[in-house]
């Protein structure tokens, strides 16, 4: 008898957190505003997913050693605009094996880098990333390592380690689409619609 109720309890209590947590709103998102920014590599923002656009040279106005190491070990894709955009939802569209490892930066006030978020073995040709806390900035970024070690599926490694020198052609990365969204208020559920 007590195993019975304690079994039906157990499921209304489970019934009704499903309820609670299938009640939350999901993210209310604007238009893609990664559209109007400047780039170096037009066809990475283009909203257009058959066109793929590439990483460039990191150009570092300081010539300070940890700037050559980073413009040395790293490429990047700059979205920038004139006015600050905020920013809460990121997508990033790229074919399988081409952004394994990257970082989201966005210029702070100071023009300093910040990271929001660091990918390791992402596999997927479509990463979305939704921040806890939007941003506001004039200027985003993804960061590419020019080489790292894939994992493949199965645990294998593939090393895409090169010799010193100059870049070669696979260390520019091809990325189809980079979309940022802002969160849209959610109308009220009581709220009457407009007429």
């Amino acid at each position: 008898m007590r195993i019975g109720l304690f079994a039906i309890i157990f499921c209304c209590i489970l019934g009704f957190s499903g309820c609670i947590l299938a009640s939350n709103p999901s993210l209310n998102l604007s238009e893609n505003i990664a559209i109007t920014a400047a780039s170096n590599s037009p066809r990475i923002h283009d909203d257009n997913i058959y066109t793929e656009g590439e990483t460039t040279t990191i150009r570092e106005d300081a010539t300070d050693i940890a700037s050559q190491q980073e413009s040395d070990n790293f490429t990047e894709a700059v979205l920038s605009w004139n006015i600050p955009q905020t920013i809460q939802h990121i997508v990033i569209k790229a074919k399988e094996g081409q952004l394994e490892v990257f970082e989201l930066q966005y210029m702070d006030d100071d023009g300093e880098w910040v990271t929001v978020k660091e990918v390791r073995d992402n596999l997927r040709s479509e990463y979305k990333h939704t921040l806890g806390k939007p941003i506001v900035t004039k200027t985003f970024r993804l960061k590419v390592p020019r080489r790292w070690d894939s994992r493949r599926v199965g645990g294998q490694s593939r090393s895409k380690r090169a010799e010193g020198g100059a870049p070669s052609a696979a260390e520019y990365r091809k990325i189809q689409e980079i979309e940022l969204y802002y969160a849209l208020p959610t109308p009220a559920a009581d709220a009457s619609p407009m007429q």
